[in-house]
């Protein structure tokens, strides 16, 4: 909030009208619990002592009072009228503002009466000014009947009949009260909505409790009107007068119905009848001196007017909110004062009823809908202003800070049209000052010019892709992508670029040039047919984006290129083994495991075929089976590969858990054997996620024919067990849909992998009934060989005979860990002599061991920290200790090992996780490389 109160004032007529969330966050700074829509009458005395709170109705009555009337006068000065009706303003305009706003500020709420003081100052007190006299006074203008008694004079040619500034009062009244209601549930309606319904019904009891109201005040003040005639002036205004004492009463009644103390509203109503009481008593004592009288007259009718048109208001609205909510008190507010004038206006036979209901229904529904037509209305003035401070800012130098923040998207909320030209905007200034830009586009993001937002981040994406110019960084260029902040066509592109990005970052960080050329080489395929998506695709972004593709395309061409050059340069051995990360289809490293996909094989064969359970150690190759099922089985079985180690397993609900699903195995589909699955709509899974799927399911067994049979393989199962403890999702659901798609769809069949078996998950036993271990360990003796001595073709490096099995016996063919040794002998090799580079001997195994045990630091780990308990960390390291491949019996270790108290389940746990093999009566480590882990210092 400014510090000078006069900018202060017009700041906070701005928020209300153009930016109601800053409203929220200025009344929420007075006290979080109060409502944006808080009347007076609400505060309790702790309120009242709060400095910021005078502050603001000081601006908000005191100052916006001294607008209006300066605004009235800058109109008259305009209009070269006489000093007589500078007199009128200056003595009818404040006081009409400031009591106004007030009462309307203390019974209804403070946005209203800021609001209406404001600009009721300005529309109610015009008519009065160029009427050149008061037209009517409290009651007089509910009936409209002062106009009755008045004689008509003769006016300047510049002001109509006094009748019609009647009308006009009345008009302006029921606009100033509709717009101001309109305001004022805006700076709720942006906190908070409301459903349908509740709007409808609230609209309801808004009229029906209007009508009533209206309904009982005709039946007091229309027997009243047939004895006006009869009436002498004086008389009838007396009567008047008196009845104005009640409406001070009135006004105190309205506080306690707006839930204020029974002490503070009597006071308050006895006051108010006492101030018209006075006022009324000074005109008529003064009426023998001119220039007191009007003025006391003109203060006199400014006070009972502003009390008129906030209880004309706040009655229906406090009592329609009480029975229902704020907005059913707006429409009640609304409808009860302008019916109230029209019937009376009416009853008065000056005006047609048919004329008059028009023009209060034009004004009520004018009002009523000001922030839907004023932007329609201002969109032409805001466009060229906001084109203007565009080319304004492309002519300024970088350094200058930009005008960005002058823009009507940022100072004006209720703008639903596109500001066309925003998005090129924000694109300018986010390049010149990224933070600033930042900063613009998130809080666009939350508009309705979001649309900007994204239009802008995409641009900006764009070209941060377009500026990479070398591997390295495209490798980096999904650090700085939204791809997953986005909606629509572009988002899907980014995704894929910035999966690209990952993939390039992937394949650099592999230690061997043969593999980052091997990965390269597959994402430069994955570009060559992105390249051809997008020349044929008539989606918006297809040609923003092609030529990006095409220069990426070309820069990993000539990287691998560079990297061909420098191993023949260097006559390198390329090293094919690739370390931590399962192997996919594309790799031809991958060897074995025919024994394993042949049972699965034949599993599936059966007509009843149990759910699967690929069980085995963690780095066993279990994924990398899974990724090359497509190649290992018949075309006629369909593997849809789902890792729930991903985003699966993340989702904190159901719609966004199955989505994910459902993405993986139209990916695996169309991955595995071509085949593209309808779609799974996102939208529709939010309204009922689990009978959506089943209904996509359904498709799916429609899309594929007779005989095809569909492998969904779930790998790591076991990691819903943290979305379950969590409660993201719930247990009995997710399994129980997994087990109804056992039980009732026999075309697919299940396979879940993970490295614990069902025992270990008792509680899920009863979902996956009779579940069939399929077992996974380390390879076969021929199948090592391979992957020693021929893991790709043209392999360059030769083993002995001696170095093989020497290689075979420290691994135990496990294949993490001949990949492991062999990587590393591989990078020895390229550091020796040309001449004695390609020949691996058992002493370059040796050489070997450390490096590998220095490079699976995190596979090793993992076995002594994850999968092992304290003490059978303890029975590993004094096997370990004892040497290579000795066995020690085990009343020798039960005997060192006193202080473990169950024995047999330790030994059973090294058993199950294949650390140890029983031998006779005794064991040993299993695996030498692992063994030389554990070996204590």
């Amino acid at each position: 909030m400014p510090q000078n109160s006069f900018i202060a004032s017009l700041k906070l007529l701005h928020w209300l009208l153009f930016m109601p969330s800053a409203w929220q966050r200025y009344i929420a700074q007075l006290d979080e619990q109060l409502s944006p829509a808080f009347a007076l009458a609400h505060l309790d005395n702790q309120h009242w002592k709060n400095k910021q709170l005078w502050h603001l109705l000081w601006i908000g009555h005191g100052i916006l009072s001294f607008w209006a009337l300066a605004i009235v006068c800058v109109v008259l000065a305009w209009q070269n009228v006489d000093s007589e009706r500078y007199l009128l303003a200056l003595s009818y305009i404040p006081l009409l503002s400031l009591v106004l706003g007030f009462l309307s500020s203390l019974t209804i709420s403070v946005a209203f009466g800021i609001c209406v003081g404001f600009f009721g100052g300005i529309a109610l007190g015009l008519p009065v000014i160029y009427a050149d006299e008061i037209i009517f006074k409290m009651v007089d203008t509910v009936a409209v009947i002062q106009v009755l008694l008045n004689t008509t004079s003769e006016q300047p040619s510049l002001i109509l009949p006094a009748n019609h500034f009647a009308l006009f009062s009345v008009l302006a009244g029921v606009f100033i009260a509709s717009a101001a209601g309109s305001v004022m549930y805006t700076t709720l309606r942006t906190a908070y909505q409301h459903p349908p319904y509740r709007q409808i019904g609230s609209i309801v009891i808004g009229v029906i409790v209007s009508s009533v109201i209206a309904f009982l005040v005709i039946s007091l003040v229309s027997p009243m009107t047939r004895y006006i005639s009869t009436l002498s002036s004086t008389a009838f205004t007396l009567i008047l007068d008196s009845a104005i004492n009640s409406t001070g009463l009135a006004i105190g009644l309205i506080c306690l119905l707006q839930g204020a103390k029974w002490r503070f509203s009597l006071i308050l109503g006895i006051l108010a009848s006492i101030l018209i009481s006075l006022l009324t008593y000074l005109d008529y004592t003064l009426e023998q001196y001119s220039v007191s009288n009007a003025i006391i007259e003109n203060i006199h009718a400014g006070v009972e007017n502003a009390m008129l048109y906030s209880v004309l208001f706040a009655f229906p609205y406090v009592l329609a909110k009480n029975i229902a909510n704020t907005w059913a008190g707006v429409i009640a507010g609304i409808v009860g004062s302008a019916g109230t004038y029209a019937v009376f206006a009416v009853s008065t036979g000056q005006y047609e009823s048919e004329i008059l209901a028009g023009s209060v229904i034009l004004a009520f529904f004018a009002g009523s809908t000001l922030n839907w037509w004023r932007p329609v209305v201002l969109y032409p003035f805001v466009s060229a202003w906001n084109l203007m401070l565009y080319h304004t800012d492309e002519k300024r130098e970088n350094s200058q800070t930009s005008l960005l923040t002058y823009h009507s998207a940022f100072w004006d909320e209720h703008q639903h049209w596109p500001l066309f030209g925003l998005e090129n905007y924000l694109v300018l200034v986010a390049e010149r000052n990224p933070d600033e830009g930042k900063q613009a586009i998130d809080y666009l993001s939350k508009t309705n010019q979001s649309w900007a937002a994204q239009e802008a981040q995409i641009e900006l994406d764009a070209l941060r892709l377009q500026a990479c110019d070398s591997v390295q960084s495209i490798s980096h260029a999904y650090r700085q992508l939204a791809a997953g902040e986005l909606s629509g066509p572009a988002s899907a592109l980014l995704r894929t670029f910035s999966r690209l990005s990952r993939d390039v970052e992937a394949a650099l960080s592999q230690e061997s040039n043969y593999n980052k050329r091997l990965a390269l080489d597959a994402i430069e395929e994955r570009l060559d047919g992105l390249l051809r998506e997008l020349t044929r695709s008539s989606e918006l972004y297809a040609q923003r984006f092609r030529p990006i593709a095409e220069v990426w395309r070309q820069k990993l061409a000539d990287y691998a290129k560079e990297l061909t050059a420098v191993v023949e340069s260097r006559q390198e051995i390329n090293n094919p083994y690739i370390i931590g990360v399962p192997l996919t289809e594309h790799q031809e490293i991958f060897v074995g495991r025919s024994d394993v996909s042949a049972n699965i094989e034949q599993l599936l064969l059966e007509r009843r075929c149990p759910p699967l359970l690929l069980y085995g150690q963690r780095r066993t190759g279990k994924t990398s089976l899974l990724n090359n099922l497509g190649k290992l089985l018949p075309s006629t079985i369909i593997p849809l590969f789902v890792d729930l180690q991903g985003p699966a397993s993340l989702a904190k609900e159901y719609s966004s858990f199955l989505y994910n699903i459902g993405r993986a195995m139209t990916t695996s589909a169309k991955r595995h054997r071509e085949l593209i699955l309808p779609p799974l709509d996102r939208k529709l899974l939010n309204e009922d996620p689990f009978t959506i799927f089943d209904e996509w399911l359904d498709e799916i067994e429609h899309t594929i024919t007779p005989e095809q049979t569909i492998l969904l393989t779930l790998d790591e199962f076991s990691t819903l067990e943290h979305t379950f403890d969590k409660g993201y999702l719930d247990e009995n659901s997710v399994l129980g849909m997994i087990r109804h798609i056992i039980q009732h769809r026999p075309r697919f069949k299940l396979l879940l992998s993970g490295s614990h078996t069902i025992d270990e998950f008792e509680r899920w036993a009863s979902y996956l009934i009779n579940v069939r271990t399929v077992h996974i360990s380390f390879l076969q003796a021929n199948e090592a060989l391979q992957l020693i001595e021929q893991p790709v073709k043209g392999f360059e490096l030769q083993y002995t005979d001696e170095a093989s099995q020497r290689v075979m016996q420290v691994t135990h063919c496990h294949p993490a860990l001949i990949q492991l040794v062999c990587a590393e002998i591989v990078s020895l090799k390229n550091k020796q002599h040309v001449e004695e580079r390609r020949l691996a001997k058992v002493e370059d195994v040796e050489a070997a061991v450390p490096g590998a045990l220095q490079h699976g630091r995190f596979f090793f780990a993992d076995i002594s920290n994850n999968q092992i308990t304290g003490e059978s960390l303890a029975l590993l390291q004094l096997i370990a200790d004892q040497g290579e491949a000795k066995v020690l019996e085990e009343t020798w270790l039960q005997e060192q090992l006193p202080d473990i108290k169950d024995f047999d389940a330790c030994i059973a746990n090294l058993l199950q996780r294949e650390l140890i093999v029983r031998l006779g009566t005794g064991y040993r480590f299993q695996v030498e490389l692992i063994r030389r882990w554990f070996i204590r210092d």
